[in-house]
């Protein structure tokens, strides 16, 4: 049984992942760069990337990077050790809301707003037909919506456990 003391708060494993997905974005800028995906696309190809990420880190050393800098460690529920389908069905369960609704939103957007202008050409405004526009805010909304929602079920929860610890049977901790 974990006291309550070694129980990582929600702000911290928020900062956490927030820096995980920050040190992703920029390795994935550099990744990316050449490629000729579409936006959609470049979306799936972070949502991969983001999966084996979280997935060998948390299986390997029990912690992301940004969970490092924060003192934070993934711990298996019943004192074993972390296996790797473990580790990506939790990888899944966190990354899948905030994707899905990337993917959405720019599978929605309509493809002149991803092209810059041809030479020579300046492009002051981009039309967006209204339908596109309701359908991506309404995405943005319900997406930010279910986040709030899972974040304050873990606020709620006992022991502090996301959905995607309670599904993977695991317990972040704090390290310092």
């Amino acid at each position: 049984m974990l006291m309550q003391s070694e129980i990582a708060g929600i702000g911290r494993r928020l900062l956490a992942t927030v820096l995980d997905f920050v040190i992703l974005h920029l390795v994935l800028t550099v990744v990316l760069r050449n490629m000729l995906l579409s936006p959609a696309g470049v979306w799936m190809v972070d949502f991969i990337f983001i999966l084996v990420y979280s997935a060998i880190f948390v299986g390997l050393m029990g912690q992301t990077p940004g969970k490092m800098l924060l003192g934070l460690r993934v711990i298996d529920a019943h004192g074993g050790g972390l296996n790797y389908v473990q580790t990506f069905r939790r990888a899944v369960v966190k990354w899948s809301p905030v994707f899905v609704l990337f993917v959405v939103m720019a599978l929605l957007t309509p493809e002149e707003v991803y092209q810059g202008p041809a030479d020579g050409e300046v492009m002051d405004t981009v039309e967006v037909d209204a339908q596109s526009a309701v359908a991506s805010s309404t995405a943005m909304v319900i997406g930010t919506v279910g986040w709030l929602v899972l974040i304050h079920m873990a606020r709620r929860h006992p022991d502090g456990q996301g959905i995607h610890d309670r599904v993977a049977e695991t317990y972040v901790i704090r390290t310092r």
